[in-house]
């Protein structure tokens, strides 16, 4: 049998720890509990990568909005025309608008792969726990034994097991509703 590989390396070796609960669920048609994981599957370090990444573009943001208000600011006092500052003003605003965008994104994505991590450690703690707990039932299972309480402790098994993992499922929505508001551009160009 080959081993399960999985983005977050704690669901990998849940994965593991279920291998014979998956196989006695196999003999006896009940839900794969392995398969479950691929819900909950995610890639923390990948994130906070692409956070980092907005968060350096963010400063460049915030670079080239400094450089900018500087040359306004130099224009400006060199007599040019006020409909020129109120355009400087509005340009610049956008810059910062873009700079507070990217930081915000990029806070966000921090704390979202934070959470995932949290969430995969937790189910995998979890199901493996409840794994642990059947290991007589299904060693039972594995070697034929159909009486009614091993079956049932398997099946129990699990359904505990997906359940685990559809609870942590429904913890991200709260995170979906954070990532609402990146949906709309940051900035409106004029």
């Amino acid at each position: 049998m080959t081993a399960e590989v999985f983005e977050h390396p704690a669901l990998t070796t849940a994965a593991a720890e279920l291998a014979t609960l998956r196989a006695a669920a196999g003999r006896l048609g009940v839900a794969d509990p392995v398969a479950a994981l691929r819900h909950l599957d995610c890639s923390p370090s990948s994130i906070r990568t692409s956070a980092a990444a907005i968060d350096t573009g963010g400063l460049a943001v915030t670079a080239a909005q400094a450089e900018f208000r500087a040359g306004v600011d130099r224009a400006e006092n060199g007599g040019s025309a006020e409909t020129f500052g109120t355009w400087a003003d509005t340009v610049d605003g956008q810059y910062g608008a873009a700079a507070r965008a990217a930081a915000s994104t990029a806070a966000l994505g921090v704390r979202i792969a934070d959470r995932l991590d949290e969430l995969a450690v937790a189910a995998s703690e979890e199901v493996c726990a409840l794994a642990a707990a059947a290991s007589a039932a299904v060693s039972a299972v594995l070697d034929g034994d159909r009486s009614a309480e091993v079956v049932s402790e398997v099946g129990a098994t699990c359904t505990a097991v997906v359940r685990a993992v559809q609870e942590k499922v429904a913890a991200l929505t709260a995170l979906a509703a954070e990532l609402e508001p990146l949906t709309a551009p940051a900035v409106q160009l004029s």
